[in-house]
């Protein structure tokens, strides 16, 4: 028989099985997806069931479909649970077994790694007594396999180094499965970077997105025809039916019509890629960020002349052109109730310093001083469509000469006013940052930015409305009194300071944002 869901049991007030009685509290009991919330005394409370006393009667619903929120909301210490991770074989093996061991600290149980005899990974939770408490079991055949596992319920979570797409969406809607990308369903893990790398003893650390195409196709094969030695490059790279190798034909080489050179040295995986570049000085790769290692990336020269460098704090906003999101999935019913937690975890302030000691671009709120932004301020001088006068630049200038920028940085859905899925997540970092005394400023500024499409004075105004559009999400979020309303500015700079080339989707993309800034 089905188990019924939230909306259900909002209608019928069902009677309770035994479970133990406690202090009634006040408590919310909100949906996965965040939609609906029921708001009561929490009475009773056992492994499976919440039971609550609303207005309209007594309610028992399920743990495994509600995040309870209250200070007196009980520490849910489930029984036996098994579920299974599927999807990208790299997230699996390089980021999954850290978080999952800080997960288990969190809860004080004992984790133990093992090797199931396919050679996907297994990991046990123990508690002090040596009371098995948890299996959780991996399936590491790529994103498209975890996202058909999660429908086929061969899964509780599917981990994907891409979006869902549009047809894997409706699949799981006419499954009957809900809306994936409602809130809390589609979660971004982590976030990495696409990245060409060369040895520290190159002399040569930019590289034009004109010039990696014909470097990875065989057009240019000499250092000389970079600014380098008179020597032969030498390439080296994942098979193209790695992700990583797919990658650098989909971004690098189909946009221009070419095909990589058969003259490429393939390895097995990204950070050996990295190790044999870092050792070779006339070498360079196609690798991620998360495994560049002891090679140094090169820094990507736009057509405009605008320099997008890799490093933390640029993927970690999304201004380099290469950077992608890491995905997590669940579905809004039938999630084992450990599972729910753990998702719970990586929202933590300890996961995301996880995720940044494994090599990964984590969701932490970072400050980065103004001295450190002049890249950003050399490109607002550089020729472009943008309609700004030098005026207006000196302004900003004044603006943020004695500010901090974070790195949270908001973005809307394509074509769309709507806040993208990190985003929202986003809004409540920023808000909780605030309220527990991580960010301690006096003064919030949301400066709002567009690309240079369309004429100058609209897009002022549309800056301007996605930055108050920002604010007012961020003041539903903060707790009453957390923060002075007034120190919290929205100002709209339009097509003033781009941080990307307006000539391709991906660079108008990165330039409209809204940008969080301290003082």
């Amino acid at each position: 028989m089905k188990r019924p869901d939230l909306k259900t049991l909002l209608c019928t007030a069902l009677i309770a099985v035994a479970p133990v009685a406690i202090n009634a509290q006040q408590v919310v009991l909100q949906s996965l997806d965040g939609t609906i919330s029921v708001t009561g005394e929490l009475t009773e409370y056992d492994s499976e069931n919440y039971v609550i006393r609303t207005n309209i009667g007594e309610m028992t619903i399920p743990v495994s479909q509600v995040t309870c929120i209250g200070a007196d909301c009980p520490e849910i210490t489930p029984d036996f649970t098994e579920f299974t991770i599927s999807g990208a074989r790299s997230l699996a093996l390089n980021l999954l077994p850290d978080l999952l061991d800080g997960f288990g600290r969190s809860l004080e149980l004992d984790v133990t790694h093992l090797t199931q005899a396919d050679g996907s990974p297994k990991v046990l939770f123990t508690d002090f007594d040596g009371n098995e408490v948890a299996e959780i079991s991996f399936l590491m055949n790529g994103s498209t396999s975890g996202i058909s596992d999660l429908v086929t319920s061969q899964a509780s979570i599917a981990l994907t180094t891409r979006p869902m797409r549009p047809e894997e969406a409706s699949a799981i809607s006419a499954a009957g499965l809900g809306d994936i990308f409602a809130p809390g369903l589609e979660n971004i893990l982590a976030l990495d970077g696409l990245v060409i790398v060369t040895s520290t003893q190159n002399g040569v650390h930019i590289i034009s997105e004109d010039q990696i195409a014909k470097v990875f196709s065989g057009e240019v094969t000499n250092w000389s025809e970079l600014g380098g030695d008179d020597a032969q490059i030498n390439l080296y790279v994942r098979p193209e039916n790695s992700d990583t190798g797919a990658l650098l034909s989909q971004f690098v080489l189909r946009p221009v019509s070419a095909r990589l050179s058969r003259n490429v040295i393939e390895l097995a995986s990204d950070s050996a890629v990295s190790d044999a570049v870092s050792s070779d000085p006339y070498g360079i790769g196609f690798t991620t960020f998360s495994n560049e290692r002891s090679a140094r990336s090169m820094s990507i020269l736009g057509a405009c002349g605008i320099q997008s460098p890799a490093n933390d704090f640029t993927i970690k906003t999304e201004e380099y052109p290469f950077t992608r999101r890491l995905y997590l999935y669940r579905l809004a019913n039938n999630v084992p109730v450990l599972a729910n937690k753990f998702i719970e975890y990586l929202d933590s302030v300890e996961a995301q310093r996880i995720v940044a000691f494994s090599g990964f671009a984590g969701q932490g709120v970072v400050e980065e001083s103004v001295n450190n932004q002049g890249l950003r301020f050399l490109a607002a001088m550089l020729p472009t469509d943008a309609e700004a006068s030098l005026a207006e630049i000196q302004n900003m200038m004044v603006e943020l000469g004695t500010a901090r920028r974070l790195t949270l940085t908001y973005r809307f859905d394509q074509n769309t006013s709507q806040l993208d899925s990190r985003s929202k997540a986003d809004i409540i970092r920023l808000a909780r940052g605030i309220e527990d005394g991580q960010i301690s400023s006096r003064e919030i500024i949301l400066i709002g930015f567009t690309d240079s499409v369309g004429e100058g004075v609209v897009n002022k105004s549309l800056s301007l409305t996605r930055a108050e559009q920002v604010r007012e999400a961020l003041l539903l979020e903060l707790a009453s009194g957390s923060f002075a309303e007034e120190n919290i500015r929205a100002v709209g700079y339009g097509e003033l300071s781009p941080l990307s080339c307006d000539a391709g989707l991906t660079g108008r993309q990165i330039n409209q944002r809204v940008e969080v800034w301290t003082r």
